[in-house]
């Protein structure tokens, strides 16, 4: 009866300690080493095997892999490799957690306790989305970055850092007009960067240069007046419809290419041509 009391206390004193040893192993995650989804990872064995030691290969509290010798007895022989790490293929987040060696020699003596690894899997970032919105009639813009709950942002504007650490951006946006933004987005163990969007809100106005040359005879200054203004109707009408914006019409006069006859106010030999040119350009004031 004392020999049966003596190995129930026993089991249970080495119950208890197990139960120790993993509660320790557990950790947090602070220690985890991450690695991300579809990857490979091996979690190093740190002994030196003997050919008739016994290992074992625990994920959390579970044996995922016994071999006893030669001898596989829970998992696959490919499993491990010739030092006996742990391979760990096609990764998945469920197969996050904290895998213990454990290895004892031909008589069962276990060999100490073994460095174990707390795994994290995580999901690499996927390619973020700048979106831009006019706010406040068209005054200002803001730019929203779509990213994971866990992932960190880092705002650029034409390439070069912003303060901000936000999903969101807004700006004035006349203050931004030539401004390309883009958001990075990054997580413990992969990063990615937006394409840059430009702001469309704020539109500097445009405005034409007309350049107007005409050379002409006449008599009368009233008749002058009306030369000018035909002119400027015959050269710029149908140009004009086409036009948008403002525009700024500068007149070049040159008199006297022609001659008059005596006593009368009727043009003898009138030569009139009209050279137009435009020119376009952004005015910073809209």
């Amino acid at each position: 009866i004392r020999l049966v009391k003596k190995m129930v206390s026993a089991a249970t004193i080495a119950v208890f300690l197990l139960c120790c040893y993993f509660s320790a192993s557990s950790g947090s995650q602070d220690d985890c080493v991450y690695a991300a989804t579809g990857s490979s990872f091996t979690v190093p064995l740190k002994h030196e095997l003997e050919e008739s030691a016994n290992l074992r290969w625990f994920k959390d509290r579970t044996i995922i892999f016994y071999r006893r010798g030669k001898y596989v007895i829970t998992g696959k022989n490919d499993y491990v490799d010739s030092t006996g790490s742990l391979k760990l293929t096609r990764l998945t987040k469920d197969m996050s957690g904290r895998y213990i060696p454990e290895v004892t020699n031909a008589d069962g003596l276990n060999v100490g306790h073994l460095p174990s690894v707390r795994l994290c899997v995580l999901d690499p970032v996927k390619k973020p989305k700048v979106t831009m919105t006019c706010i406040e009639a068209q005054k200002n813009v803001s730019f929203s970055c779509n990213i994971g709950q866990n992932d960190t942002i880092e705002w650029l504007m034409n390439a070069k850092r912003l303060a901000e650490k936000g999903k969101t951006v807004m700006r004035v946006a006349k203050d931004v007009a030539k401004g390309h933004f883009s958001c990075n987005v990054s997580n413990i163990i992969s990063s990615e960067i937006s394409l840059p969007v430009q702001q469309n809100c704020y539109k500097p106005g445009k405005y034409y240069v007309l350049s107007i040359h005409c050379c002409f005879c006449l008599s009368p200054s009233g008749i002058l007046l009306l030369v000018i203004l035909t002119a400027i109707v015959c050269c710029t009408h149908k140009k004009a419809k086409v036009i948008k914006g403002k525009i700024i019409i500068i007149i070049i006069v040159t008199p006297a290419c022609g001659t008059l006859h005596e006593n009368t106010d009727m043009f003898v030999n009138l030569l009139c041509y009209c050279n137009l040119h435009y020119y376009s350009a952004y005015s910073e004031m809209a």
